[in-house]
């Protein structure tokens, strides 16, 4: 049989109580140690402050890609906002340039608003065919430039007197004639016939005797700064 103490208690339950006591004894004594672990400064380490300042870079980069695409779609989804946006920052000046219509390259022609490769180079090997532009409006005979487009930059074209390349109309062939585009076949073969059939051309103005040119007025001014009578 087991004994108890004089109080009732056997000795494993006054072993038991003794050691509870013991426990909260030892963790009221050691709170105040625990709480200064984990509430003492920590200094970093070199490697530590390292890693932390290459975090701080991804995400203040990861901030700024996010604002930067954040506000181009808004710009493209609010364009007055855009606007209003930079309305206090100075205007770029527009650069314009001159261009001489007989002198200026495939690239230069190329430069003007609504002028691609494709309609420079028609520009170029229409003039070139011609012997030589007399006004910049014929830049708007070429096949591609319309009149609005023309208007665009229209102020920026120039033009120095050029040495007309002119056609003999009373010696020159078929195809010499034709290779001017103003001078197209029905003009060409009636030039053949007036001068054969009728009279060598003494004049300029004796073209307006074609028949086309009779029935076209507006041809003669076309034709006019590339005819010749004699050599």
């Amino acid at each position: 049989m087991k004994s108890k103490s004089p109080r009732g208690l056997l000795r494993y339950e006054r072993n038991g109580v003794i050691l509870l006591v013991l426990l909260i004894l030892l963790l009221v004594v050691s709170k105040r140690y625990i709480v200064d672990y984990f509430t003492q400064d920590v200094t970093p380490t070199a490697n530590d402050q390292k890693t932390l300042t290459a975090l701080q870079q991804k995400i203040a980069a990861a901030k700024t890609s996010y604002t930067n695409s954040y506000s181009s779609r808004s710009s493209s989804k609010y364009p007055d906002a855009a606007t209003s946006a930079t309305a206090d920052s100075p205007a770029k000046p527009y650069k314009t340039f001159t261009l001489e219509v007989n002198s200026a390259t495939q690239a230069d022609y190329e430069r003007l608003y609504g002028i691609g490769k494709v309609l420079s180079d028609r520009i170029v090997k229409f003039r070139d065919k011609l012997g030589g532009f007399y006004s910049i409006h014929q830049i708007k005979d070429v096949w591609g430039v319309e009149d609005t487009t023309f208007e665009k930059f229209r102020h920026q074209l120039t033009i120095k007197p050029a040495t007309i390349r002119k056609i003999n109309i009373n010696t020159a062939t078929y195809e010499e004639l034709t290779a001017n585009p103003y001078f197209f076949s029905t003009i060409a073969k009636q030039i053949i016939g007036y001068r054969t059939k009728v009279k060598p051309f003494a004049s300029v103005e004796d073209i307006r005797n074609l028949y086309y040119v009779r029935d076209h007025p507006e041809q003669y001014e076309k034709l006019a700064p590339y005819v010749k009578t004699e050599d």
